[in-house]
């Protein structure tokens, strides 16, 4: 009997090997507004799982300004553009996918902005086992990641316990909304910038384990 009903996949990071691309748009946009220090390794380090609208806060509190709100739009529709040419499913996905839909039930957990997801899903040719009903987004709850809203929304709609449920992430953000959705959480870093920070900030915020290749994570689970 499988210990799991239910893996919960995040997005960006996760199933898509999306990290570089967002977080140079996210740098690209915040340059435009004279915030140039913003590289892309420090957004990727500072803003990793988190919503735009957390971002926003955090650099109006980091500069004591008040970014406009079309920020966030600016940068909607800059990476939906981007991702048209520079979008690649993590190396091992699909045929995980192909595994795991045929012993779980399957869903998406996603900080992400949903029209960014839902095109990043049909894309990469994962619309298969991503539809509407099995994909959720930070829109459909009061509180994105790291609270538990998202996941617990999420297996609740699936018809899940969460204590049966698996989340896979690659960011702290995400491991601590699983965390606190009383879920098991496995951290992924197959696509991180530095896997050692990444393992070790990772466990530090509660997964049981950590992967940086989908192949591992399927032998645990066969096991």
């Amino acid at each position: 009997m499988n210990k799991y009903d239910l893996i919960i996949f995040d997005c960006d990071g996760t199933l898509m090997d999306t990290e570089a691309l967002y977080n140079t748009v996210t740098s690209e946009v915040l340059t435009e507004y004279g915030l140039e220090g913003y590289t892309p390794e420090k957004c990727l380090n500072d803003f990793n799982g988190r919503s735009w609208q957390k971002i926003k806060e955090i650099i109006d509190e980091e500069n004591n300004i008040d970014l406009p709100q079309s920020v966030i739009q600016n940068y909607i529709d800059r990476s939906n553009e981007r991702i048209e040419n520079d979008l690649d499913l993590v190396t091992g996905v699909y045929d995980f996918l192909v595994w795991a839909n045929d012993n779980f039930k399957i869903c998406i957990g996603s900080n992400g902005e949903r029209g960014n997801v839902t095109k990043s899903v049909t894309l990469t040719g994962i619309d298969s086992f991503f539809q509407e009903e099995n994909t959720f987004t930070k829109i459909q709850v009061a509180n994105a990641k790291p609270a538990p809203d998202l996941f617990l929304f999420a297996a609740e709609k699936m018809r899940c316990d969460p204590a049966k449920c698996l989340v896979l992430e690659d960011s702290v953000s995400g491991a601590k909304a699983g965390v606190a959705a009383g879920m098991d959480v496995f951290g992924f870093t197959g696509v991180a910038h530095d896997k050692k920070a990444a393992d070790s900030a990772l466990k530090e915020v509660g997964t049981l384990q950590n992967f940086d290749d989908f192949i591992h994570i399927r032998q645990v689970l066969e096991a």
